[in-house]
């Protein structure tokens, strides 16, 4: 159970690591695309549906939230701070709550 957890858990992780040819991301975007995939929400989401939730969740963060995780994330130099942490991860709730509504 836990392996196939794990194996499950890496394909979303493949999902959220795929970009555009010519589309890189900005390593602030990475960072809080990972996010939902390392910290477990992607993985309330089928697989066939990943690469559109984390799209979204980007979208919001970086429209809704951009001063409080993306600044944040930036002036800490790329790090997760645990009140940034925190943030991210009421924010991940609320929104995969809402995504799988």
């Amino acid at each position: 159970p836990a392996t196939q957890k794990q194996l499950n858990r890496g394909v979303r992780l493949y999902e959220l690591l795929k970009q555009g040819q010519y589309q890189p991301m900005e390593m602030e975007d990475i960072v809080v695309t990972l996010f939902v995939g390392v910290k477990g929400y992607a993985d309330r989401v089928d697989v066939n549906k990943v690469s559109d939730f984390a799209k979204s969740w980007l979208e919001h963060v970086k429209t809704s939230h951009k001063k409080d995780v993306i600044d944040a994330i930036i002036n800490a130099k790329y790090t997760i701070t645990p009140e940034i942490e925190a943030h991210m991860k009421k924010l991940a709730e609320d929104f995969t709550s809402a995504y799988n509504a």
